[in-house]
């Protein structure tokens, strides 16, 4: 949800396509991005409407959520890799100081100020008991405000990476931002899951330090995003991306039904699988020719609902806690799996476009 975008420029400083086959706008964004930026988003909602995934059931209705899962799955590695993609070569635009103050603007003030709503009006409604201060500090640093904010930590932690990483954001670089992500894949998901598959255990400092957590994805966007890469391996990393989401998906429906209970190593966004599915899409995304898009006011669209993206997903939550209670639907139920995430969004995007217009305020609610 990242609310930069990419140069018009790659990290080399040269153009990333002949002129007139490039989707990149006068004011150097990338629709393709903003496409997937977009799409993500949406899916990333389809998950959030998918509870039925974690009351492990062996029903119809079970099995479609755990394809709902695998289906939208994408999206998060997807937003992290967007960051990657559009951050890393931040010099290109800003200085170090504007830089870190754009990412505490537009994304810790507006994740503080909803969570403040949030609290407040699940402590209205009695779902939360705030005892003191302390007690929302914690609240706020373990996700109980609002379960889904979970994916701003790591992504702060991205953040705080990007000003080193961007020292290497030059094309005689990217080779090497390849062999970080997937040496730290590599050893911190893949090797942990085989040996696991196995039932041998291992060290728990055999760990790749330098790309832990989710950092992968953003050094992953930020190659995907700058390297030419041969239509052959482009296929290979399509056919990688299908055989792991369908690895996830009967691997988790197989290993689920052997245990009694849902198993989740392959739907962690951790995961190999995750990684290898992620970097398909991204991939798939940056190559449609959404350049071909000549029509300034769909283009202008399309930029103008990207950007409304992480408002979309600080609100979507209680956009859609409230369309509940008000409708009464059910949410166990093959309509609200399938289509449940449909009116949700497009109420989010509503009020986002809305506060978007206030004076001042809509800056800051939703940057």
């Amino acid at each position: 949800m990242t609310t930069n975008t990419l140069s018009s420029r790659t990290a080399s400083g040269q153009t990333a396509a002949p002129k007139g086959k490039s989707s990149k706008n006068r004011r150097g964004r990338v629709l393709s991005f903003d496409v997937l930026n977009i799409f993500s988003c949406f899916c990333i909602i389809w998950l959030h409407c998918n509870s039925v995934l974690y009351s492990y059931d062996r029903t119809d209705l079970w099995d479609l959520s755990l394809f709902v899962q695998v289906a939208a799955h994408f999206a998060v590695p997807c937003f992290f890799m967007l960051s990657g993609a559009n951050l890393i070569n931040y010099r290109e635009r800003h200085t170090t100081k504007q830089f870190l103050q754009r990412r505490v603007m537009r994304t810790l003030i507006p994740l503080l100020i909803w969570s403040g709503v949030t609290l407040a009006w699940k402590h209205i409604t009695g779902v939360i008991v705030v005892e003191d201060f302390r007690h929302i500090v914690f609240l706020f640093l373990t996700s109980t405000i609002e379960n889904v904010y979970w994916f701003f930590f790591p992504l702060f932690g991205i953040y705080l990476a990007i000003p080193v990483l961007s020292l290497f954001a030059d094309k005689k670089y990217l080779h090497w931002m390849l062999y970080l992500a997937l040496l730290g894949i590599g050893v911190n998901s893949v090797f942990p899951y085989v040996l696991g598959r196995i039932g041998m255990g291992y060290s728990e400092y055999i760990v790749f330090p330098l790309a832990v957590n989710y950092l992968p994805y953003a050094l992953l966007g930020y190659y995907l995003a700058n390297a030419r890469i041969p239509r052959p391996v482009t296929y290979v990393i399509y056919a990688v991306g299908l055989c792991c989401a369908l690895y996830m998906f009967f691997g988790t429906d197989a290993i689920s039904a052997a245990e009694g209970g849902l198993w989740k190593d392959l739907i962690d966004y951790e995961s190999f699988a995750s990684y290898g599915y992620g970097a398909a899409v991204f991939l798939l995304f940056k190559n449609l020719p959404f350049g071909r898009i000549r029509n300034a006011k769909v283009r202008r669209a399309i930029t103008g609902i990207s950007g409304c993206s992480l408002g979309v997903y600080l609100i979507h939550m209680l956009t859609m806690d409230n369309l509940v209670a008000l409708t009464g639907i059910r949410t166990y139920s093959f309509s609200w799996q399938l289509f449940g995430h449909i009116p949700v969004y497009f109420i989010a995007l509503a009020i986002v476009l809305a506060v978007k217009k206030i004076p001042r305020v809509g800056k800051v609610l939703f940057p």
